[in-house]
């Protein structure tokens, strides 16, 4: 049969808030009795001993309760908080638990198979009786929440409902039905109904402590939680990476059938249910190392369940049964009914995952039990998981009210196969035109790692459960031993989860310098720092709203180019190096030459400064060879920024680096654009052969520079970059008097790096050649606004792109205009693709007065543009842009670690209990048949339902 992995958890039990807190609870065999809550019921009322006239008598007050069950992030689940008061908390909590258990399997962001996703919910009790929720929407909550179209079920087979679920999903996963199985159970006492039932069927421990399988053992204890597991076959969970807590090797489920009646234990069922966990699984019981028991405490469950297992254990004659260690978690957090069969399931997933049998509370064996002759042992302290020999086998029992048996069959994963780990990209040899071999050089990258959580506080809290785990657990250096880079562990583990509003990202290298930053950014933000805390750390108490993050694409011309230009980029993502080469390809057939290799080449390998490149700086600067070289290079960038969750909702380019924005715009294909540029800059190099001209930035506003070249020949406006900058074209003469009119008047100039006089008249008679070009290009209308810089408008219809584009050469380039009508319309995030800052500053300066922009470099200066890189994912990431950390991490890096699941931001949804003017004077009911676990009679009914809160 197709073995099952279990890849997520999620949980909330008594003393435990996670996953983490309930195997640190385990470890320490802590019970979580207590007395029942006050903003439960009124503990009086209900448990009155000596009283033999309470209407409603408990046999003990004691439980195993949770926290704050009314608390729930209605925002976060895209619930209304009105209608969050009126959903069942139990679904509530479900819905928690569920995100938890996906931001653990690292399904967080909603990137699998959603379609092919089913949810299987074992639920038996709905204290909430006014809120008339029915049980069988608790997997339709879920499946709604998160997007999930498989099926969608919900058990009621008591205690066992969880467990019985679990065999429904299995069944499903094994023939295809669904790919993934959402598994879970939930039970909350939010009323004293349970109680009071299990009292009058003397089934609840009188002393208030679960001792199963002990000698002074007199029952169970309530208690409560919800578990989820996330499933999927284990082949596809090797094929995905994905983390294996533990594999299910084989399910077995029977009924009784036959017995006395619905409280009188049956070993043959509960033998039925093991056999075929185990002829399922194709093992042999002796090879189980530890088994979590149904274990209630009651003198018939323990008896009958002791008797199933040595019969069990020895119908196997040719088999020694091996030690087997035996335990029950309800002798720590209580009987959660519903979710007890998930709470042991968790259990021992964690103890084969771990490697590790957790103690089971001070236990003398009842001498009848006769339990050793079994070859079963109780664990008083943690210790090694017993036996030498892979693989290691646990099993579960659940055995729920009215016979419904199952046994579950659990083993480690098998030995992952060692992925090759590749060397980083090697440059091409200058001409070469193919990839060279991978060399064995390891090069440290920055990692993006991004925490979030609920609020402020719990970001804090989350920030130092990192800590510790990293600290304490020591997992650094563990990872050390496996793994080349664990800091890039840290960051996929923790970019997998769903974002959250409180947000924290850091940029670091190595996991030493990773956690000395994290203490202090904690530190920064107890004392109130928020934005760019410096040393590659941003933070926010929440992301924008959407309306004020959207994000505009800017695109630099001409004068933006430098040798080796985001040489990080190319090393460290394969869609960047795709790009790349098949953009240089397409360019190869006009230029005669491969741009990837005069970028990347030999020619431009050693990172030396600039002046050690002159020769190519001026190859780089011809105008044939810098916009195809721009375009590429652009294109490429956005395509990685793509992968990293990043897309434009504007975009705008200067000069040349309008044929990019429209590219990301999709105004034009990758390949067309480019094309385009290689037609164009031979254009415009014919159009300007033999003619001398430049470029000359003026420090001065229109008007004065309109002033300045009114009566100077030979040079025109070109670019309206800023409310104090112009750009100036002309011949070297013109320049010359220009330059010499602004020294006497004060106004400071600086020349730029260009090959001629562009967006001026001199480039007119390239206009013919760029249009029979536009003629064979596929244009389209943009697929979000593009805004051209010669008119400073919105361009959709690709006809006017077609007129505008063949006289761009020529035209003036309103930017500055262009920047101010990105933000008319909406634009408050500028990001520059390529080329440092030279935009922003002009975007900053045309946007003065306005305290809501925000620009973002890319890539900064070279050899370092990759960290500039990762720094704008992190600030965009706080910002509230889908940034996904993963798309940095290299494939063979990727692995889940045990670090702890962020909580969201729980509110209060309590609804006052709604109460009769005049209670009526309760009355005694009649004793109870051995199946009234709910009370039946109307007179008892009533104020048992009142007494429920509005949790």
């Amino acid at each position: 049969m197709t073995d099952i992995a279990i890849i997520g958890l999620g949980c909330r039990f008594p003393g435990a808030p996670d996953v983490l807190g309930y195997w640190n609870l385990l470890l320490r065999g802590a019970r979580q009795f207590g007395a029942v809550p006050a903003d439960r019921w009124t503990r009086g009322t209900f448990h009155a001993p000596g009283d033999r006239s309470a209407p409603h008598p408990a046999a003990t007050d004691q439980g195993a309760f949770l926290d704050s069950v009314d608390r729930f992030d209605a925002p976060h689940h895209g619930v209304p908080p009105a209608r969050a008061r009126a959903v069942d908390p139990q679904h509530r909590l479900l819905l928690d638990v569920s995100r938890e258990a996906l931001d653990d399997a690292g399904m967080g962001r909603g990137d699998f198979d959603r379609e092919n996703t089913g949810v299987f919910v074992g639920l038996s009790v709905s204290d909430r009786k006014d809120l008339v929720t029915a049980r069988m929407r608790a997997s339709g909550a879920v499946s709604r929440r998160f997007g999930l179209g498989g099926p969608g079920v919900v058990v009621d087979a008591a205690r066992s409902g969880s467990l019985v679920a679990l065999d429904r999903a299995v069944a499903h996963l094994r023939r295809g039905s669904c790919r993934i199985a959402l598994v879970g159970g939930v039970h909350l006492n939010l009323a004293p109904d349970s109680l009071v039932g299990f009292s009058r069927l003397r089934a609840l421990s009188a002393a208030g402590v679960c001792r199963p399988f002990d000698a002074e053992a007199d029952g169970f204890v309530l208690g409560e939680g919800a578990g989820v597991v996330v499933l999927r076959p284990l082949a596809d969970a090797l094929a995905a990476g994905d983390r294996v807590y533990a594999v299910i090797r084989g399910i077995g489920s029977a009924d009784d059938g036959a017995s006395p009646g619905p409280l009188v234990p049956s070993v043959e069922g509960r033998l039925r249910a093991m056999r075929r966990a185990y002829e399922d699984a194709g093992v042999a019981p002796s090879s189980v190392g530890f088994l979590e028991a149904d274990g209630t405490g009651t003198a018939a469950g323990d008896r009958t369940e002791v008797e199933a297992l040595r019969r069990l254990r020895t119908e196997y004659p040719d088999d020694d049964p091996a030690l087997c260690y035996l335990a029950s978690g309800k002798a720590l957090i209580g009987h959660s009914l519903a979710a007890a069969g998930i709470a042991g399931l968790i259990k021992t997933a964690l103890v084969v995952h771990h490697r590790t049998v957790v103690p089971q509370p001070a236990t003398t064996p009842h001498p009848d039990l006769a339990i050793s002759a079994a070859g079963l042992r109780f664990a008083d302290t943690p210790r090694p998981f017993p036996g030498g020999g892979a693989p290691l086998r646990a099993a579960v029992s659940s055995f729920g009210f009215g016979g419904a048996n199952v046994h579950v069959v659990l083993e480690e994963r098998p030995e992952p196969v060692p992925r090759p780990v590749p060397g980083r990209p090697a440059h091409r040899a200058a001409g070469s035109g193919s990839a060279g071999a991978a060399d064995d050089t390891e090069v440290a990258r920055p990692q993006l790692v991004f925490l979030s959580a609920g609020n402020p506080e719990l970001l804090d809290q989350h920030i130092g459960e990192v800590l510790d785990v990293l600290d304490v657990l020591d997992v650094l250096d563990v990872l050390d031993a496996a793994d080349r880079t664990p800091l890039a562990a840290v960051a996929h583990t923790l970019g997998a989860r769903a974002p959250l509003p409180a947000r924290l990202a850091i940029v670091a290298t190595g996991t030493d310098a990773f956690v000395e930053r994290l203490r202090r950014a904690r530190e920064q933000l107890l004392a109130g720092a928020r934005g760019d805390l410096g040393d590659g750390a941003f933070a926010a108490d929440a992301p924008l709203p959407a309306a004020r993050r959207r994000i505009a694409f800017l695109f630099p011309g001409q004068g933006s180019q430098r040798p080796g230009m985001m040489r990080d980029l190319y090393e460290r993502f394969p869609a960047y190096r795709s790009a790349v080469c098949v953009l240089s390809a397409v360019a190869r057939a006009g230029l005669g030459f491969d741009l990837a290799d005069l970028l990347y080449g030999e020619a431009s390998a050693p990172r030396a400064p600039l002046t050690d490149n002159g020769e190519l700086g001026r190859m780089l600067a011809a105008t044939e060879v810098c916009q195809p070289l721009l375009g590429t290079v652009q294109i490429a960038a956005t395509r990685v920024l793509a992968d990293c969750g990043v897309t434009p909702d504007l975009a705008l380019g200067h000069s040349a680096g309008e044929f990019a924005a429209a590219a990301a715009a999709g105004a034009l294909t990758h390949v067309d654009a480019v094309r385009l540029l290689v037609h164009r800059g031979a254009a415009l190099r014919r159009a300007g052969a033999g003619l001398r001209g430049g470029m000359l930035a003026v420090q001065t506003d229109k008007e004065t520079c309109r002033r300045l070249v009114d009566g100077i020949d030979d040079v025109w406006l070109a670019c309206f970059n800023q409310p104090r900058q112009v750009v100036v074209s002309g011949t070297p003469e013109g320049l010359a008097a220009l330059r010499g009119a602004c020294a006497e008047a004060g106004v400071v100039t600086a020349t730029l790096d260009v090959s001629n006089a562009f967006h001026s008249p001199r480039l007119a008679r390239a206009e013919e050649a760029v249009r029979s070009g536009l003629a064979t290009r596929r244009i389209s209308s943009p697929a979000v606004p593009f805004v051209s810089s010669v008119t400073a408008e919105v361009c959709e219809d690709p006809d006017r792109l077609r007129g505008l584009w063949a006289r761009h050469a020529s035209a003036p380039v309103l930017f500055d205009d262009a920047v101010r009508t990105a933000y008319d319309r909406g634009a408050r995030v500028f990001l520059q693709v390529a080329g440092g800052t030279s935009l922003l500053t002009s975007v900053r300066r045309n946007l003065t007065g306005h305290g809501d922009v925000h620009v973002v470099p890319v890539t900064g200066e070279v050899p370092d543009d990759g960290r500039t890189f990762v720094l704008a994912l992190a600030r965009l990431a706080v910002l509230g842009a889908p940034v996904d950390p993963r798309a940095l991490v290299a494939s063979e890096e990727r692995r889940l670690l045990d670090l702890p699941v962020a909580k969201a931001d729980g509110r209060s949804c309590r609804v006052p209990a709604r109460r009769p003017a005049k209670e009526p004077a309760p009355t005694r009911p009649a004793a109870p048949g051995p199946a009234a676990l709910r009370l039946a009679a109307p007179s008892a009914a009533a104020p048992l339902a009142q007494a429920a809160p509005g949790a």
